[in-house]
């Protein structure tokens, strides 16, 4: 039987050998394990997402820090849910902001040791977005928010509220 050298006809790559000198189909197993965290006070939970000013409280001066430092190392895919659940002012928009690490033990989100993945993410009151980080050889990720105000300039900024829901498998 002839081979064919092209990487996509090397059909005999999915073949082995077995103990008998037999041919056999070559097999991979894996496993995938999910795992998932959501704000860092507690004050979010799995069915809370977007209920009117629950969750962390997202400030108008600095980042809030709105996850826990997450592990997601060996991880090949990060989905990230942010709500921005204050809607009593059209000044509560916010400003998102998914920072990752390398480091084993990076310290606090807001602190020297991590680095913003991605632009900043803007969410308007009583709104919510969803962004996707696919094979991302990183160790921990947190988010940070803050208020930015109606036209996300920080003028007239209004504290507001968010929840923020990570999944990684």
């Amino acid at each position: 039987m002839a081979l064919k050298d092209t990487r996509g006809g090397r059909e005999f790559e999915k073949f082995v050998a077995d103990g008998s000198g037999d041919t056999a189909l070559r097999t991979a197993a894996s496993a995938s394990v999910t795992t998932s965290t959501t704000s860092e006070d507690g004050g979010a939970s799995t069915s809370s997402g977007f209920a009117s000013g629950t969750g962390e409280t997202i400030a108008t001066g600095a980042d809030t820090a709105m996850t826990a430092a997450f592990s997601v190392e060996g991880k090949e895919r990060i989905g990230i849910q942010m709500f921005n659940t204050g809607d009593t002012a059209t000044t509560q928009n916010s400003i998102f902001k998914v920072w990752g690490t390398l480091l084993t033990t990076p310290g606090s989100i807001t602190g020297g040791n991590w680095t913003q993945i991605g632009d900043d993410i803007q969410v308007d009151r009583a709104t919510s977005s969803y962004k996707a980080i696919a094979t991302t050889p990183i160790k921990y990720i947190g988010v940070t928010a803050r208020s930015r105000g109606a036209a996300y300039d920080g003028v007239s900024a209004a504290a507001s509220t968010g929840n923020v829901y990570i999944m990684a498998d």
